[in-house]
Order: structure tokens, then sequence, then C-alpha cells
């Protein structure tokens, strides 16, 4: 089995408003776009970590088939919490590998995820990361073995830091999917993507 963590907890600060409910395509809000791209990948399970705007999130994927975990220290913790979060709530689980990734990627694609899987399936690294144009995006896909590495650092610490302490074990997938890098941070990087998207 191969999870993903989605991490919903951020405020949306330089947004302005809760980015994950703007409307996508087919009158979709961002979050349940992107869950629908995993949940087409076949992850299972889908674990959507939720934050500030909890109710919220909450609300756009009533009906899906998801998990839901919520992370009460979203506003002084950081990501790193929600991804320990998410660890924690299935690392007594027989899940093998969790996708861990930010939810606010609407131009990523299912199959771009179905390839990371397969991937990961066929050799099994501690680490797999797509890379697009030799830039590392997301999701990353990060074995059960691992996850004790991370629940371990410091509150102050990122993911990043860990893919830097761990770079020698991390195997990159190519993809001709730009989606990977897209995220949704700004007012402008929305209308950016609308406009790519439309």
């Amino acid at each position: 089995m191969i999870a993903a963590i989605l991490l919903a907890a951020g405020q949306s600060t330089r947004m302005g408003r809760s980015k994950l409910e703007l409307p996508w395509k087919n009158g979709q809000s961002i979050i349940s776009h992107v869950v629908d791209v995993f949940l087409q990948a076949d992850a299972s399970p889908v674990l959507v970590v939720t934050g500030g705007m909890r109710e919220a999130i909450e609300a756009a994927l009533r009906g899906k088939e998801i998990e839901l975990a919520h992370n009460p220290d979203f506003a002084t913790g950081g990501m790193l919490s929600s991804i320990k979060v998410g660890l924690r709530t299935l690392e007594d689980r027989a899940i093998q590998a969790a996708l861990i990734s930010p939810a606010d990627l609407p131009m990523l694609h299912p199959a771009t995820v179905r390839r990371i899987i397969q991937a990961w399936e066929k050799n099994t690294p501690p680490i797999l990361s797509p890379s697009y144009e030799k830039r590392r995006g997301h999701p990353v896909l990060v074995a059960k073995a691992e996850w004790e590495a991370i629940l371990r650092l410091a509150e102050d610490r990122t993911l990043r830091d860990f893919l830097r302490q761990r770079e020698q074990g991390i195997s990159y997938l190519s993809v001709d999917d730009p989606g990977i890098l897209y995220d949704l941070d700004t007012p402008e990087a929305y209308r950016k993507l609308m406009d790519l998207d439309g």
C-alpha cells in the first residue's frame, strides 16, 4: 500500500484567503481536485492533514474516499509538524511508503503520480522524487523505513533539511509534468495557473 499525505494546514497568508477553497476545474475547489488526482492514481489511503481552515476543508471534501487528520500545532509548527501528524496517523498500518505533498498542486497529473508509485514499486528506493528539467518537485515518495528519521527531526527543521541529509539515498524520476513544481502561494500565481490551465 502506498499512502498519500496531503498537507492542507497552511493559513494562506500570502494568498489573503483560503487558497485550497479557490475554484478550479469543473466547479471543484483546488483541494477537491488535488485529492482526486491522488485517488485516480490509486494512492491508498489518501490522508489530508488540516489546520486553521479545518471546517472548510472538511466540508469541501465531504463524500470523498479519504481520511482526515488535524494538526493542532498548525499555527506555530510549520509544514514539518503536519508531515509528522500524517506519518504518526499511518505508522501502525501495513503501508509500505507515503507520497508527501502540499495540497496546492492543481496542475499535477494523475499519470505522473501513478508513474512515481510504479517506479518506486519496481526498485523500492528509500526516497523517490520526481524532477522536471532537473528541478525536484512533489510529491516525494518516502519508504516507511525512513519515517522515523523524519519524526525525529527538530521542530525547526523542514522536509528539505531531511532530503538534504538523505541526498545520497534519493532516486529521481524525470517526468514531463511541470505540475510537480506549480504550487499556489499568491493571487498572481493562481491567475497564472488558471490561464495556463485554460
